[in-house]
């Protein structure tokens, strides 16, 4: 009972995290954006706030690979600072960013499930040992009275049913506590679609097509990230790029600020009819934002927005074939760009079958979800085997 009433807690806190960021971007960004001096300002109160966190503290939000880290070496993470971390990302995020509040969101409730066995390890270690009212104290004592996961437990799966059944009451808080909040449904579909058995037929051909469109995204964010590394060394002028390159894009682009998410609804209506060239700019220059960003000090999520970017040049490549119900050729085009580029095929798929898709295309979207799946393990398989095999050479030729 003590872990769901946490679970509960916790849930309930990271809904008020979501509907602060976003009630803070309506209040910052209202209407029209081409504002010369008052984003130039914001933003560059936003940078110091950033430039402060990361030399004190560190990234904000902590790196999910991070985490995994130190779970991984030590048995338990840091999350000395979480609360800072509800606070300190909807700053960021309210500065116009290409990015979303899933990183936070994400990292969160890995940081939370982590105390809460803590918590609960050092509760059944020591309740004999203690009388009701210190059993109290312990509850009530957030960083005391932890115990975190011995040599022989970090073997063990993280997935029990209990961390299930807190993740699910925290998932039902999380929704309970936006929709008492007044935010609005995050669910848009795109539109309905009519698709035929017919349509299948071009599923492989769209597919292959949006694979290769997101490699080629893919490396060409690779390179943006290797140039933004070697360029700009210290944290500084890293925060310094990253700002100048959100300032001019709330000038001239700014659709592309924000979570891509907030802009579905775009997608949805009049973009569908917009020109090719103003959908494929933007498209492009969402990535580009997102990949500066990400490697400046302005963090957020990326799920979003390369969704986003995908969905825009599924709209574009489905102009390419009438004859296909244009639904269901974006559909296919973005989750299998979306999981090239975030490369994870169950998140792609999850996301965009749940929120943005229509319902009858669901079959279409599960089977593609777990081909993807099932062909990324046997990609990783052969890299796996490739590597090994290198290595035996080594030793060999040694």
């Amino acid at each position: 009972m003590y872990g769901l009433f946490c679970a509960l807690v916790m849930g309930s806190l990271l809904g008020l995290f979501y509907l602060f960021q976003g009630w803070l971007i309506n209040q910052l960004w209202p209407g029209e954006t081409f504002r010369v001096f008052f984003n130039a300002v914001l933003i560059l109160i936003v940078g110091i706030v950033i430039f402060v966190t990361k030399e004190k503290i560190g990234d904000m939000p902590k790196k999910l690979s991070e985490i995994k880290l130190e779970l991984y070496q030590t048995g338990t993470a840091n999350f000395r600072y979480l609360p800072l971390q509800l606070l300190i990302p909807p700053i960021i995020l309210c500065s116009g960013t290409s990015l979303g509040p899933e990183a936070t969101l994400v990292s969160s409730t890995v940081l939370f499930g982590v105390w809460i066995s803590e918590k609960q390890r050092y509760l059944s270690a020591n309740w004999q040992d203690n009388r009701s009212l210190d059993r109290l104290k312990i509850m009530v004592t957030p960083h005391r009275y932890l115990k975190s996961r011995s040599q022989y437990e970090r073997q063990l799966p993280w997935w029990t049913p209990k961390m299930i059944s807190y993740l699910g009451i925290g998932i039902g808080a999380f929704y309970l506590t936006c929709k008492w909040g007044g935010e609005q449904s995050v669910i848009v579909c795109l539109g309905s679609s009519n698709w035929k058995l017919i349509d299948l037929l071009w599923l492989a051909p769209i597919a292959v097509v949006a694979f290769l469109v997101g490699q080629i995204c893919l490396r060409a964010m690779i390179l943006i990230q290797k140039g933004v590394l070697e360029r700009f060394i210290t944290v500084r002028s890293s925060i310094i790029f990253g700002g100048v390159m959100i300032y001019l894009a709330t000038l001239f682009v700014p659709n592309i600020n924000f979570s891509g998410m907030v802009n579905f609804e775009l997608l949805a209506s009049t973009w569908q009819s917009k020109p090719a060239i103003f959908l494929i700019v933007n498209a492009l220059l969402k990535l580009v934002l997102l990949t500066i960003c990400l490697n400046t000090g302005w963090l957020g999520g990326e799920i979003f927005p390369v969704l986003f970017s995908a969905t825009i040049q599924g709209i574009v490549f489905s102009r390419l074939l009438p004859q296909v119900d244009p639904i269901f050729f974006i559909g296919v085009f973005a989750i299998t760009e979306g999981a090239v580029i975030l490369e994870s095929p169950w998140i792609a798929g999850g996301v965009m079958s749940v929120m943005f898709l229509p319902p009858n295309l669901l079959p279409v979207s599960i089977g593609l979800t777990a081909l993807l799946i099932g062909l990324r393990k046997i990609h990783l398989k052969r890299i796996h085997q490739k590597s090994m095999q290198q290595e035996l050479n080594t030793v060999d030729e040694g």
